[in-house]
């Protein structure tokens, strides 16, 4: 989920949310300095094995791309980058970032040879003559569908400001959109000529301004976000971004729901990219995508990072369990004179903060696990299962770190196997949500999945959606549920009550945890988020006065100023004695043993 500063929005009325929700009737309107190489570390200490397939030789290329490069250059290198990667697998991997230079130390990437944007591109461009020519100047709207023609195309996007000579333009952008100039008409006209050879489908905007009053009719304000391009081009996707395409009673809202219903793509659909539109009171309102359309069928898959085309086609994904077992769970025994809390660090679905902040925060948990137990409790991580295909080594770095505190575990992230309302899908569909959701779980090795919805379907949630997952043979024991996009509560909580048991129709059981966020430890915020912003002294001190034999759960995540050594790591030096940290799973099965206590008074 992608950092907005999301707040509980008192002055948002529930007449206005609804409205927004089901649309009104609206116009239809239409990096890093150049990095020195280095060697990477000798030190290969808790590294993941990566090597290639067996009789697979394949050379690596690194390419760096400075933020200060043409946007232009950007667009046209990452495009090349993915048509290489789709051609032969792992090929090329790029610098844009801090973090991009860490995972090659992590995952020992030795490269073969190291090149500046413009010596890659020169060399792509003889491999891959082929051409889809636009002017980024006057056509910057319509990059999205330049970008699925020519990923479709197996053609390199090349603006003509770039003064490129050479190659074949086997699509000439300029000439056929100046028929179709509109967002809205450009892709329709992708729609209909080029859907049934796309995989799958992404949101990329393509400059917008994310902060505009007039969240209807944005203003071009920046540059396209790049970083994904290169897995558009290795994966074929079907590239959009129409602003008012999730508004009902607009062209584009008539046009979005017809792309969602007729294509080739698995459904639910896991969109790629990020729905950064309709910013209000501080939410992205679509950005779970599942409220966007009117067939109920999309959850996001956040997706705006790089070197994706490189981690999804260097190996095979990971589909066996066993290549990344869990560390075994705390061996703890209910006390009623105890409290039991599990601390799920969240966002994990954001796979660009699987690829950046979280990959320091591992790092740090582990510095910190060496000092002793006293400074290792039980974690649990909130994990993309989608790393297992689009980023497996990412994913099994993550495992391997783990294994080094032997305190650290890991949790389905919201909503399971998309970020998405579950309830709010069609009723077709949640079954078969439901069923992939508990497949990441078995792969995953975890029983336990954080749970978003959208405030109104907290009921329809209890009583019909997660008691599917109430089976005697469930993979899924435990949801951790939050509020989202905006922090109202439920209305569904006894102010006494920590979990509730679900059951199910075969007499399998779920825990159900009482709703709780930690966002940041600055002791401020407005009259109703303050609980959100507790230092630690005073989550201490609210842990410490839950009633003993309380089995609890707290979602941390990072936008309001959170971070690990700030939070927990604090934390735990003034905690009550009576009150243990354990993980998501471990927390499930307490609470199970106390509900039998509590049925047996």
């Amino acid at each position: 989920m992608i950092n907005t500063g999301k707040r509980p929005l008192a002055a948002l009325s529930f007449a206005l949310a609804t409205l927004l929700c089901s649309g009104g009737a609206l116009t239809d309107t239409s990096v890093l300095p150049l990095l020195v190489s280095a060697s990477p570390s000798e030190n290969t200490e808790g590294k993941t094995d990566t090597a290639p397939l067996p009789g697979e030789a394949r050379p690596l290329t690194v390419v760096d791309i400075p933020r200060a490069t043409d946007p232009a250059m950007k667009i046209a290198v990452q495009a090349c980058v993915g048509l290489r990667n789709r051609k032969v697998g792992g090929s090329v991997f790029t610098r844009m970032r801090g973090a991009d230079a860490q995972w090659m130390e992590e995952l020992a990437l030795q490269p073969d040879t190291i090149s500046t944007a413009e010596q890659f591109l020169a060399a792509c461009m003889a491999e891959f003559p082929g051409r889809v020519l636009y002017s980024h100047t006057r056509q910057q709207e319509l990059l999205p569908n330049i970008l699925t023609v020519a990923a479709v195309l197996g053609a390199i996007p090349v603006a003509e400001e770039m003064n490129t000579r050479g190659g074949d333009i086997v699509f000439d952008a300029t000439v056929v959109f100046a028929e179709h100039d509109t967002p809205y008409h450009a892709t329709k006209y992708v729609y209909e000529n080029f859907v049934n050879e796309t995989t799958g489908l992404a949101m990329l905007n393509p400059g917008y301004s994310r902060n505009n009053r007039k969240v209807w009719d944005p203003k071009l304000t920046g540059d396209m976000e790049v970083s994904m391009i290169d897995f558009v081009f290795s994966e074929k996707l079907f590239v959009t971004f129409l602003v008012n395409g999730c508004i009902q009673g607009t062209a584009q809202g008539a046009l979005m729901n017809e792309i969602v219903s007729i294509n080739p793509w698995p459904k639910p659909i896991g969109v790629y990219g990020y729905a950064n539109y309709w910013l209000v009171f501080g939410g992205f309102l679509f950005e779970a995508q599942t409220l966007c359309t009117e067939p109920r069928n999309m959850g996001a898959i956040p997706t705006e990072t790089n070197n994706l085309s490189f981690f999804s086609t260097r190996r095979e994904p990971i589909a066996d369990p066993g290549e990344i077992p869990q560390n075994e769970p705390e061996d703890v025994v209910f006390d009623p004179a105890n409290t039991y809390v599990a601390f799920i660090l969240g966002d994990g679905d954001n796979i660009d903060f699987m690829m950046g902040m979280r990959l320091e925060w591992f790092r740090q948990r582990a510095e910190a696990c060496r000092a002793g137990e006293d400074s290792c409790p039980p974690l649990t991580w909130s994990i993309s299962p989608h790393l297992a295909r689009i980023a497996p080594d990412v994913l099994k770095w993550y495992y391997g770190m783990s294994y080094g505190t032997g305190r650290d575990y890991f949790i389905l992230p919201p909503s399971g196997h998309l970020y998405a309302y579950p309830s709010s899908l069609d009723p077709s569909l949640q079954d078969a949500f439901v069923a992939a959701t508990e497949h990441d779980a078995r792969l995953l090795g975890a029983n336990s999945t954080v749970h978003w919805e959208f405030f109104h379907k907290w009921r329809y949630a209890e009583n019909v959606f997660l008691p599917k997952y109430a089976k005697e043979d469930g993979a899924i024991t435990g949801v951790f549920p939050v509020n989202v996009p905006y922090m109202f509560p439920t209305g569904t909580w006894d102010s006494d009550r920590f979990f509730k048991v679900l059951d199910g129709p075969d007499g399998g059981k779920v825990i159900l945890f009482r709703p709780r966020q930690w966002r940041g430890v600055s002791g401020k915020g407005e009259l109703m988020d303050q609980e959100f912003y507790l230092s630690p002294e005073s989550m201490a001190e609210e842990l410490g006065a839950y009633p003993r034999g309380t089995v609890t759960g707290i979602y941390m995540t990072s936008d309001g100023g959170l971070n690990l050594s700030n939070s927990v790591m604090e934390l735990i030096k003034i905690l009550p004695d009576h009150v243990r940290l354990v993980s998501a799973d471990t927390a499930v099965r307490l609470a199970l043993e106390a509900s039998r206590e509590m049925e047996g008074k």
